[in-house]
C-alpha cells in the first residue's frame, strides 16, 4: 500500500543521495559544456566573418527604406538600394559581429563563475564536508537549503484533486504519477534525495502589491528547492497528441513568465527558476541528468 504524501519531505527516500551528485562537480561540468559550447559558436562566427563583404550598411532616408555602402578604407558612401543580395550581406555582417560581442561577453562571465566554482571545490571541499555530515545521519536538506526552503518542504499541501484515477504510474519510491515519464523523472529526483513536490498548486498573483492570487487554475508537475536559493517549477511535456495541448502549453508558460508567482515569503520565483523538458529529454541517464542538473542549478 502506496504512502500517503503530506509534504515534499515525505517524499525523500534516499537521504543520502544528494552526496552522489556531486554538487560543484555538476556545476564545473554544466558550465565546462557551457563553454565549450560558446566557444565553438564564436570560433564559427569569426570564420564566417572573416569572410564576409567589407564595408558596412547605412541605412537612411524617411522610412530607413533607401541603403549606402560605407567603403571601409575611403570612407565614402555609394548608393546600394537596388542590390538586394550585397544589402542582405552587410546585414548579416552586423548581426554577426554583434552576436560575437554578445557570445564573447557570455563567455567570459561564464569562466569567472567557472573559475570561481573551481576554487571554491578546491578550497572548501564541500563534497567531503557534507560526507562528514552525513556520517553524523544529518538530514542534508537542512544543510543544503535555507531555512526558507526547509520551511517550504516541510509545509503540507494539496495535490491536484481532478483526474486521481490518472494517477498510475508509480515512481521508485512508491509515490503516484500521472504518466510514466513523470515517474521517470521523480524516481531520478528520489535517487539523489532531493524532495520535491507533485501536481502542486501554483499561484499567479498580478503586479498590484498586496493583491489576491488572481489565477489558481495550473498545477506544476514538480516543485523543488534549488541551490540558489529559491524553489524551481517544473513542467514536463509530453502530451502533445491531445487536442489543444499545445496552445495550453504556451499560455501556461506566458502566464508564468508575464506575472509574479511565490513560493517563498517575499522572494519570486525568478525567470531561470522555471524549467521544462520533453520526450527527448529523458531519452537516456546522462540526459536525465542534465535535466536534474537545470532544476537544482537553473542558472
Amino acid at each position: 500500500m502506496t504512502r500517503k504524501i503530506l509534504s515534499a519531505r515525505d517524499t525523500i527516500v534516499n537521504p543520502s543521495g544528494l552526496l552522489k551528485i556531486a554538487l560543484l562537480d555538476s556545476v564545473s561540468e554544466m558550465l565546462e559544456d557551457t563553454i565549450s559550447v560558446k566557444s565553438k559558436q564564436i570560433n564559427e562566427l569569426k570564420q564566417e566573418l572573416a569572410l564576409s563583404e567589407p564595408g558596412k550598411l547605412r541605412p537612411h532616408g524617411a522610412k530607413r527604406r533607401r541603403f549606402d555602402y560605407i567603403d571601409p578604407d575611403t570612407k565614402s558612401e555609394t548608393g546600394i538600394t537596388r542590390e538586394t543580395d550585397l544589402i542582405n550581406a552587410l546585414a548579416r555582417k552586423e548581426y554577426v559581429e554583434l552576436k560575437i560581442s554578445c557570445l564573447e561577453q557570455d563567455l567570459k562571465m561564464m569562466k569567472k563563475i567557472y573559475d570561481r566554482t573551481s576554487q571554491t571545490k578546491e578550497d572548501l571541499r564541500l563534497i567531503k564536508t557534507l560526507k562528514r555530515f552525513d556520517s553524523y545521519n544529518l538530514d542534508l536538506t537542512r544543510v543544503l537549503f535555507s531555512k526558507e526552503q526547509n520551511e517550504w518542504i516541510d509545509e503540507v499541501y494539496t495535490p491536484n484533486p481532478f483526474h486521481k484515477e490518472n494517477l498510475s504510474k508509480p515512481s521508485s519510491g512508491g509515490k503516484m504519477l500521472r504518466s510514466k515519464s513523470e515517474a521517470k523523472i521523480a524516481s531520478t529526483i528520489e535517487s539523489i534525495g532531493l524532495p520535491y513536490r507533485h501536481d502542486d498548486i501554483v499561484r499567479i498573483y498580478s503586479n498590484v502589491p498586496g493583491a489576491a492570487p488572481y489565477r489558481e487554475t495550473y498545477f506544476a508537475d514538480f516543485k523543488v528547492p534549488n541551490l540558489l536559493g529559491g524553489i524551481t517549477v517544473h513542467e514536463h511535456f509530453g502530451a502533445f497528441q491531445m487536442e489543444n495541448y499545445a496552445d495550453n502549453s504556451l499560455q501556461r508558460l506566458n502566464d508564468y513568465h508575464s506575472f509574479e508567482i511565490f513560493e517563498l515569503p517575499g522572494r519570486p520565483v525568478l525567470d531561470s527558476e522555471f524549467t521544462f523538458s520533453f520526450e527527448s529529454d529523458l531519452a537516456t541517464v546522462e540526459s536525465i541528468r542534465r535535466l536534474i542538473t537545470k532544476m537544482l542549478l537553473p542558472l
